[in-house]
Parts: C-alpha cells; structure tokens; sequence
C-alpha cells in the first residue's frame, strides 16, 4: 500500500479514536463520580435515556430547551469568527423576551397571527440587536472589553427586568407573581404531540442554516472568515473590519433576542422573572462545543438540552441535584475541547 493509501486510513482512524475518545471519557468520569457518592452509573444512564427518550413529554422539552441554545450558540458563534466574544446572550434574549411580551400584549395584541406573530419575533431581533449594540459601541469606540461588558450587561437585564415585573409591568390580574400580561391567543405558536414543542426548533434550525449558508457561500462570509483568520491581513485587502465586526455583533444580539422572543410566542405567553435562565449561558457552551460551526451547533444543542432535561429524572431516581448534570456537561465540553482543539470548525 503506498503513501497515498496509507494517509486518508491515518486520518479516518484518528477521527475514530477523537469521537471514541469524546464519548467514552466523560462518560466514564462521570460515571466514577456518581460511584465515589455511592451511586449506580448503570441506574444514573438508564434516567437520563428515559428522561430523554421515555415519553412525548420529556422529548419535547429536549426540542424545547434546543430551539433557545441554537439560537443563543448562534450569537455567541458569530461575533467569534470575527475575533469578539459575545457572553451576553444571557441578557440579550431577556431583554427581548420583556420587548417581545409587553409589545403582544400592547400594540400587537389584535392583530391576526400571520401578521403578529411575525412581527413579535421582529420585535424581539430588534431589542436583542439594540442591547447588543450597547457591548460593540463600548468596544469599537472606549476599547473596552467586550467579554467583561457583555457578562456586567446579563446582570444589568436581569435586575432591570426585576425591577419592571415588580413594577409598572407587572400583570395586575396575575395573583401579584412578577410577571408581565399574557399575549393574545393567536399570537401564540401551536404545540405537536400534546407536549411544548412548537415551531420554534424550525427557526432555530433554519437561522443555523442561513447562518451557515452566508458565512461558507456568501462574500460577506468570506470576509467574515478572512478577518477571523487575520484581522492585519483583511485590512490590507481592503475589507472594513470594524464596519464587519459592528454589523456581526448586531445580528448575533438579533439571534439571542429571537431565542427570547421564540421562547415568549411558543411557551410562555408572557415575560416571568426567571424564564429562560442559564440558556445563554448554555448556549455559550454549545458554541464552544460545536467548534462554533452553525451546524454543528444544532447536534451540541441538542446534546445539552437532552442532558439538561434528564437532570430532573437524575434527581429523582439518584437522589443528587439535578445541577450534577452541568458537571457532565463540562466534562464533555472540556473533553471536545481538548481532544478536537487543532481541529478547525
């Protein structure tokens, strides 16, 4: 066999050995922590099959929790490729989700669904991509950390959006709980299957699409690619890399604020004072696991969502905090971390 035969074997075999190897050590990790707590891996696996995969219900919400981290991956992916960091998706899609409630509850609330409906999840684009744009002025114009700005901004919505569903916001009729009137009827997205999953998953997977689409296919995605490659070098070719850097910032705040206005027409109804938390956070994470490729981050998405949904079965059956899941969850991401980290996206 020559040379030539020997290297697509090589490399085939060691893209074998790396999946192996990322599936393989957290679960055998997580599986001696649960025995150090005097657990069963065995019965602890079993839960989180069932969690996912035992009825209609629990599927639903994997698809559910799925749509908010495609979305909020997609907005911590973007700004990547272009040399930022956005780890405000937390904040963007809160914000959003307040916009997006308050305006199908006001201004939006009579018209017909195929009008509406479309023009709440605008709305939510639009307070994302605002929010967001406060993070990438303070970056391209004081040179301020936008890793640090972003992350204070989450805290910042979230005591803002505190302070309005205690406040001027909250619903009158709702028993005094903070949280803002529910939207019209025909606002809302349909449910399948008798469970909570709407249309929103066929967004967000659409969204990873034309994401994918404009930054492989598209000349704006070649300078994306350009600048994220070499900023010194897409300089000298001419390409406007602050114009690029702004306008990418903005559009992933628009996909954070679309996951909180998503979250408002399909599940919610309304704005509550913790609807949607840690899936920014989250998000974040599956970017980093799908090596920030938009497609990718559609099977990352799913991953975390299934494991963060069998973390109430885990409680459960095993009698430890649903929390324990997050830490399977880190031991994959530092695993696909480690093992594909000279890997290119």
């Amino acid at each position: 066999m020559n040379k030539a035969q020997k290297k697509p074997l090589q490399l085939q075999d060691s893209l074998a050995v790396r999946i192996l190897i990322c599936v393989l050590f957290p679960l055998i990790a997580f599986a001696g922590l649960l025995l150090s707590q005097g657990k069963s891996p065995l019965v602890a696996y079993q839960t989180i099959i069932t969690s996912i995969f035992g009825s209609a219900y629990g599927f639903g919400e994997v698809i559910v929790r799925a749509s908010y981290l495609i979305l909020t991956g997609l907005a911590a992916s973007i700004p990547a490729r272009v040399g930022l960091a956005n780890a405000g998706g937390e904040g963007q899609m809160a914000i959003a989700a307040l916009g997006t409630a308050v305006a199908g509850s006001t201004v939006l609330a009579n018209l017909p669904g195929v009008i509406g409906i479309p023009l709440m999840l605008l709305v939510g684009m639009i307070c994302g991509a605002l929010y967001a744009g406060v993070g990438v002025f303070l970056k391209q114009k004081l040179a301020m950390n936008e890793i640090l700005t972003t992350i204070l901004m989450n805290y910042v919505a979230t005591y803002l959006i505190s302070a309005m569903l205690f406040g001027r916001l909250r619903d009158p009729n709702g028993w005094n709980y903070p949280q803002t009137v529910e939207i019209a009827p025909q606002l809302r997205f349909h449910t399948f299957f008798g469970t909570r999953m709407n249309a929103g998953i066929f967004v967000a997977i659409a969204m990873a699409g034309l994401t994918w689409y404009i930054i492989y296919h598209t000349r704006v995605g070649f300078a994306v690619r350009t600048i994220g490659g070499n900023q010194m070098a897409a300089r000298y070719a001419g390409i406007q890399v602050r114009k690029i850097q702004t306008w990418v910032f903005l559009f992933a705040g628009a996909l954070a604020g679309l996951a909180g206005a998503v979250m408002v027409v399909g599940v919610e109804g309304r704005m509550r004072i913790s609807a949607g938390e840690t899936m920014g956070f989250m998000g974040f994470l599956a970017a980093g696991m799908a090596g920030n490729n938009p497609l990718l981050l559609i099977l990352s998405a799913l991953l975390i969502g299934g494991l963060t949904v069998a973390g109430n079965g885990m409680e459960i059956n095993t009698g430890l905090p649903a929390a324990t899941m997050q830490i399977l969850i880190m031991l994959v991401l530092l695993t696909i971390m480690t093992v594909g980290g000279k890997r290119k996206a």
